[in-house]
């Protein structure tokens, strides 16, 4: 690791602000830049925090700063604001919405200290433009104002940015004119925590689906038949869980397709409200392979187009990550490279109910993709994203 980092302070000030929903990634970045040679500051509200007590033990060695309750969200960035001219040498923001609503509040957020914004979708930000949708006239008069804050009066205050895997940052430099510094700090870290490499039961395969159950993030048309053959094929012997909230219609669909399966006497566990983290963490550690059906074709929060591992990346790999689990996506995917041997891919119904299959059949062929999955996850610690951060990040990032 770094021997000297050269700030106004030292040890070197960190701010991570978090006011979404994003816990992944709040707890990711907490602990990164958590180092001999930092001190870190959390801005967040209580419900967020009192969700990162569930992953963050050492929350002594953290200063937080919370929003009241009866506190809005400009006058709490304004507190934030002065704090950081005050005491901060970088500020990460990890979460700011394309929608008018949100892009207000920081029309006048601009502290001192330097700024890194994480982007979660790189055409909304990095290639803005205006749309014209007939049919949600709302969603696109928000989505061009949008466009025109993003563009002259926000997106120019941050001194980097940050995307959350390499594909991201590979399409930023070859498709924008984007000219500052682009970090990959993930948004989940290996602790070796989890790890089973053989199933409790090896003739029995437990798929997990996880993540918002939403259209423009999911795409279950391939899913629903696939594994109505292989219940009827392999009964008792295939488990899937879908620990996701549904969301609007689409959402409610798919709750419903899911729920006839559990009660034709399938191993199926669907959930119709929030999952709450401790209940996603087993049903994860459980499973012995995450299935991310990837809609590849999205939008942000707006009507700007978006292609998920190109200019938009899944939690979901990040899930295979943490718990060290192999991972099935759709062959259009862009996948990381450091996952290649523990990731299967699918182009059809009969692809992906193949791939099951086998791994049903064969037990061996299972642990052998969890053990590439362990082997994988680990390039992925928290000792290797810290040397990034202090050998990578913090260096260019000096006043």
């Amino acid at each position: 690791m770094s021997e000297h980092i050269s700030f106004s302070k030292n040890p070197a000030e960190i701010g991570i602000l978090e006011i979404r929903r994003h816990i992944p990634v709040l707890y990711t970045f907490c602990k990164i830049c958590n180092t001999p040679k930092t001190k870190v500051t959390v801005f967040t509200t209580k419900d967020l925090y009192h969700r990162l007590k569930t992953y963050l033990k050492e929350l002594d060695q953290y200063t937080f700063v919370i929003k009241e309750e009866k506190e809005s969200i400009r006058s709490f960035l304004k507190r934030v604001e002065k704090y950081c001219d005050e005491k901060i040498d970088v500020l990460f923001v990890n979460t700011i919405h394309e929608t008018l609503l949100d892009l207000l509040c920081y029309l006048r957020f601009n502290p001192k200290s330097k700024k890194i914004l994480v982007v979660h979708h790189v055409n909304a930000w990095l290639r803005p433009k205006l749309v014209c949708n007939f049919l949600h006239p709302i969603r696109t008069a928000d989505t061009n104002a949008s466009t025109l804050l993003i563009k002259q009066f926000i997106f120019p205050k941050f001194d980097a940015i940050n995307v959350i895997y390499h594909p991201l940052r590979d399409f930023i430099k070859e498709n924008t004119l984007y000219e500052k510094e682009v970090f990959t700090l993930p948004t989940s870290i290996f602790e070796d925590t989890y790890n089973d490499f053989g199933s409790k039961n090896e003739e029995k395969i437990k798929v997990v689906l996880p993540g918002l159950v939403q259209k423009h993030r999911k795409d279950y048309s391939l899913v629903f038949p696939a594994f109505e053959k292989l219940f009827s094929k392999y009964e008792g012997r295939i488990g899937l869980a879908i620990p996701g909230l549904p969301v609007g219609r689409f959402g409610k669909q798919v709750y419903e397709k899911f729920l006839e399966m559990k009660n034709k006497g399938y191993d199926v566990e669907i959930f119709k409200s929030f999952v709450p983290d401790d209940i996603f963490n087993n049903l994860i550690i459980d499973c012995d392979i995450i299935l991310a059906p990837i809609r590849i074709k999205s939008r942000a929060d707006g009507d700007i187009e978006e292609i998920y591992g190109k200019t938009v990346g899944s939690g979901v790999i990040y899930n295979a990550i943490q718990y060290a689990k192999p991972i099935i996506v759709p062959k259009d995917f862009v996948m990381l490279p450091e996952l290649k041997t523990s990731t299967l891919t699918y182009s059809s119904e009969k692809n992906l109910g193949q791939h099951i299959s086998n791994l049903v059949d064969n037990p061996d062929k299972m642990k052998q993709l969890k053990k590439e999955a362990y082997k994988n996850a680990q390039k992925f610690s928290l000792q290797n994203l810290q040397e990034y951060f202090l050998n990578e990040v913090l260096p260019q990032m000096k006043t």
